[in-house]
């Protein structure tokens, strides 16, 4: 064996002479079989020190975006009642949860590469005879480590794209909210406020402003007409209604009679309430005739904001 003095990696310089001759012996000594030993264990080495550094960065950086998500979470949790500025909580909220469970995935992955390249490290220069059984699956184990990074960080990219997505859908909604505001028009305080055939009234000429000929049958019931079709629309506003108040089963109930008695697969259900119960939310997913609802804010952004109707024409 022949060491290259002139090599960019030369041998330590100890100042005992001791382990100057030791060391110098054990390089005479050593054959090829020792130095691509030696490579194969410092290549190992660097490739487990390698994967723990691209989790630990990219573990960092799930960090700083679930910081930035929870402060966004915090500083609009007590902005309940604007619903641009509870969708952006929402928005917040759901990334801050998603983002932890990718975190924490993230440390446990960096966590057992660390330990793979510790214990790497801690075999070098001993013999590795009792350790060849367990070799193998703690490379491969280094392996699944590195191969889960890449879907990860898709995983990761995708979160934040969503995101932008959401944010971006908000801002444009804002804008409509503030070109609105200067407009005459109902506001969905006004309808609060209404009595039951105000409210009707005021659905009415938002129905027929959107395109749609509709007509009142009875208190709360309006027929609406589009293309030769058919559909019943159920006013279910609630006067003054307070914050946390639900839609209850009964209302459903009563709106899908209704549609049953006109002989319709479907209605459409009308509320100024923010919330359904969970029991009428079960009903109106798995009964017939079936139920579209539209609820505050969606009614919101239809007659205070201007946003275009989704048909009100239920057919299945």
């Amino acid at each position: 064996m022949i060491i290259d003095r002139n090599a960019s990696v030369t041998p330590n310089r100890f100042e005992s002479p001791w382990l100057r001759r030791t060391m110098g012996k054990r390089i005479g000594r050593a054959g090829r079989d020792d130095m691509l030993r030696a490579l194969l264990w410092v290549s190992e080495v660097r490739m487990a020190d390698g994967t723990a550094a691209a989790w630990r960065e990219f573990h960092q950086e799930l960090e700083r975006e679930l910081a930035e998500a929870k402060r966004r979470r915090d500083r609009l949790s007590w902005q309940r009642s604007d619903q641009i500025a509870a969708d952006c909580y929402e928005a917040a909220k759901e990334l801050a949860d998603q983002l932890w469970e990718e975190r924490q995935g993230a440390a446990e992955a960096l966590k057992q590469c660390e330990d793979i390249a510790q214990g790497f490290s801690s075999r070098l220069g001993l013999d590795l005879f009792d350790e060849e059984r367990a070799l193998p699956d703690t490379r491969a184990a280094l392996a699944v480590l590195n191969d889960h990074l890449p879907p990860a960080r898709q995983r990761f990219n995708k979160l934040i794209s969503d995101d932008q997505q959401v944010l971006h859908r908000l801002g444009k909604r804002e804008e409509r909210k503030r070109q609105s505001a200067g407009k005459p028009g109902l506001t969905i305080e006004q309808l609060d406020a209404a009595e039951q055939d105000e409210f009707d009234d005021a659905i009415r000429q938002a129905l027929e402003r959107s395109g749609f000929q509709a007509s009142s049958r009875e208190p709360r019931t309006i027929e609406v007409t589009s293309d030769g079709e058919t559909g019943l629309v159920f006013c279910a506003n609630v006067q003054h209604p307070a914050c946390d108040e639900t839609t209850d089963v009964r209302v459903i109930l009563t709106a899908q009679r209704l549609a049953t008695a006109n002989g319709l697969r479907g209605v459409v259900v009308i509320s100024n309430l923010r919330y359904i119960s969970r029991a009428a939310n079960m009903l109106c997913e798995g009964t017939t005739p079936s139920v579209r609802l539209m609820q505050r804010f969606e009614l919101q952004r239809w007659v205070e904001w201007g946003v275009p109707l989704r048909n009100v024409l239920v057919t299945d």
